[in-house]
C-alpha cells in the first residue's frame, strides 16, 4: 500500500491540473462558506420567518452556522464542489490512457489490481481531504456563531462520514467514466448526462418505491437540504453497493483493455 501511495504521489505531485484543481477546490469552498455567509443567513431568515418573530430570534434557534447545525450545513455546501474533484479524477485517468502510462506501469510489473488499487487510494485521499475541509469549516463556523453552552462537537458530527461517503461514491463513478471513455471531455459530458436527464429516466423504469435509490439520488440524499427522507443506513448500504459495482466495472474494463 505504501509503495502504491508513493507511486501515485510521484506521478501527480507536479501534475499542473492536480495542483490547480485542488487549490481551486479549497479556495472556492471556503469563499462560499464564509464569503457569502450573510447571504446564506438572510436566505435562512427569509425561509423561516414566522409571525412576529424577529430575525435575531430565528437565528438564535435555527442559525445554520452554529452547533449542532454546522456539521450539516458545511457538509451540504461541500457536496456541490465534488464536481471539481471528479474532473480531476477523470483527467488523471484519461491522461494515463492517452500517454500510455497505464500500459507502461503494467509492463514494468504493476498488476492490474494494484494499478486500480492505486486509484482507489487516490479517491480515498481526495474524499478524506474533502471531509477534512468540511470539518475545519464546521469547527470555525460553529465556534464563531455558538456560545460556550451550545458547543457540542459530537451531535450531528456523523454528517462528516456522510460527506466522505458522498464524495467517495461520486469519485468512484468518475473513475469508471474515465476508464470507459479515456477522454476527459467525453467522460465528463457522459457523467453529466447520466446525472441529467439520465437519472430522471430511471423514474420511468423502476418501481416508485425504489426511486430514492437511483444512482445520483442516493448520492444526493446522503446530504439533504433539510432532513433525510429515508433511512440513513439504507442510503449508506446502497452507496457502498454502488461503489463496489463501479470499481468492478472499472477492473473488468481495464482487464479487457489489456487482452
Amino acid at each position: 500500500m505504501t509503495r502504491l501511495l508513493y507511486i501515485e504521489w510521484v506521478k501527480w505531485r507536479r501534475f499542473r491540473p492536480f495542483q490547480i484543481l485542488i487549490c481551486l477546490y479549497t479556495v472556492l469552498f471556503f469563499l462560499i462558506c464564509f464569503g457569502l455567509d450573510d447571504i446564506i443567513l438572510d436566505k435562512v431568515i427569509g425561509n423561516l420567518t414566522m409571525g412576529n418573530y424577529s430575525s435575531s430570534i430565528i437565528l438564535e434557534e435555527y442559525n445554520p452556522y452554529k452547533f449542532p447545525f454546522a456539521w450539516h450545513t458545511f457538509a451540504f455546501i461541500g457536496k456541490f464542489f465534488k464536481i471539481l474533484l471528479a474532473i480531476l479524477i477523470i483527467n488523471i485517468i484519461s491522461y494515463e490512457y492517452q500517454n500510455g502510462t497505464f500500459k507502461q506501469n503494467i509492463i514494468q510489473g504493476l498488476k492490474r489490481g494494484e494499478y486500480l488499487f492505486g486509484k482507489f487510494i487516490l479517491v480515498f485521499l481526495l474524499s478524506t481531504y474533502s471531509t477534512l475541509l468540511v470539518c475545519i469549516a464546521a469547527i470555525i463556523g460553529g465556534l464563531s456563531h455558538s456560545t460556550i453552552s451550545e458547543i457540542n462537537f459530537y451531535e450531528n458530527s456523523y454528517y462528516l462520514f456522510l460527506s466522505f461517503l458522498n464524495t467517495f461514491t461520486y469519485l468512484s463513478l468518475s473513475v469508471t467514466m474515465g476508464v470507459i471513455f479515456r477522454n476527459t471531455m467525453t467522460a465528463f459530458v457522459i457523467l453529466m448526462l447520466l446525472w441529467f436527464p439520465g437519472d430522471m429516466l430511471w423514474l420511468f423504469i423502476i418501481p416508485e418505491n425504489f426511486n430514492m435509490y437511483r444512482p445520483f439520488e442516493v448520492i444526493d440524499e446522503l446530504l439533504p437540504f433539510t432532513v433525510h427522507q429515508t433511512s440513513v443506513w439504507k442510503l449508506i448500504t446502497v452507496s457502498i453497493c454502488y461503489q463496489f459495482f463501479y470499481w468492478m466495472v472499472s477492473y473488468f474494463k481495464m482487464k479487457k483493455d489489456l487482452t
